[in-house]
């Protein structure tokens, strides 16, 4: 008897680096992969808040940002399912990667949201990145791996005056000695609106923000991300899951990867504004 395959969660390497996006798009789209549009919806309502409060365009900070995608969500009217139709389209095919390019930046200026934020990238997907700032989806990318190495000076620079540093599907790839770093690097009124999968302990994490002054609350309503590609993806993301102490009735165990969004703000802006009242349809 051949023992069972080990257990793990999905490699989808080969699609997060490649020149554009339409292999990312096409082989997520059949997994019904949502938390980018969920990110996107919480992102916007953060902005709302810290715009009005500061009264200029608001900077975002992408972790692990791949090729823009939360970028183009925010900074359009198009929803997942839309840009999805973009790159899978048939007539997209066959365009070279410049064509793809030049259609991108059509949607950007076509879709544009009058309030569209300045957005910065960081991933180390190189390819991705580099697509993402040449269509204008990103202002600027950074190609580092802060989890082995120390911030670059030109990193650095790029986080000044961010408002906002968004993940929405990092960690795991990432951890807290990332977050650990950009803390220290972005201006101490800076929010985190981190997803994390329930797979992963998010605690190391909230004690690095909090060694910065940041208080975590985590929002009771979980969101899908995506579904399992198969039986020995779910079996791990339940294991690991219920090792962490979660219930995975109806979530996990119904077939879908299940996140929970932490909002990660300064004691006083937390003091202030409680997270049921800043994101009540997550029922904080």
């Amino acid at each position: 008897m051949s023992p069972e395959p080990p257990l793990h969660k999905a490699d989808f390497g080969t699609i997060y680096d490649r020149p554009d996006p339409r292999a990312y798009y096409a082989t997520l789209e059949p997994l019904d992969y949502a938390i980018p549009q969920h990110g996107c919806d919480v992102a916007a309502r953060l902005l709302e808040v810290l715009e009005e409060r500061r009264r200029a365009t608001p900077t975002v900070l992408d972790v692990c940002c791949s090729y823009g995608v939360l970028a183009m969500l925010l900074k359009t009217d198009l929803d997942l399912g839309k840009l999805t139709e973009h790159y899978t389209s048939p007539d997209h095919a066959s365009l070279t990667v410049e064509e793809l390019r030049d259609a991108d930046r059509a949607v950007l200026q076509t879709h544009r949201h009058p309030r569209a934020p300045r957005v910065v990238g960081l991933d180390v997907a190189s390819h991705a990145v580099g697509y993402a700032v040449s269509t204008g989806a990103l202002e600027e990318g950074a190609v580092e791996n802060l989890e082995t190495d120390s911030p670059s000076d030109a990193l650095a620079e790029q986080l000044r005056e961010v408002d906002l540093v968004t993940t929405t599907g990092g960690v795991g790839y990432v951890t807290e000695a990332t977050y650990d770093a950009l803390a220290g690097l972005v201006p101490d009124s800076t929010w985190f609106a981190t997803f994390c999968l329930r797979t992963y302990d998010f605690t190391p994490v909230a004690d690095a923000f909090a060694r910065h002054g940041l208080r975590t609350e985590t929002a009771p309503r979980t969101v899908r991300q995506r579904r399992f590609t198969d039986a020995d993806e779910q079996r791990w993301a339940v294991a690991e899951a219920t090792a962490l102490g979660f219930d995975t009735t109806g979530k996990e165990e119904a077939g879908f990867f299940h996140a929970e969004l932490h909002v990660s703000r300064p004691e006083a802006d937390a003091d202030a504004l409680p997270l049921g009242e800043l994101l009540p349809a997550f029922g904080g």
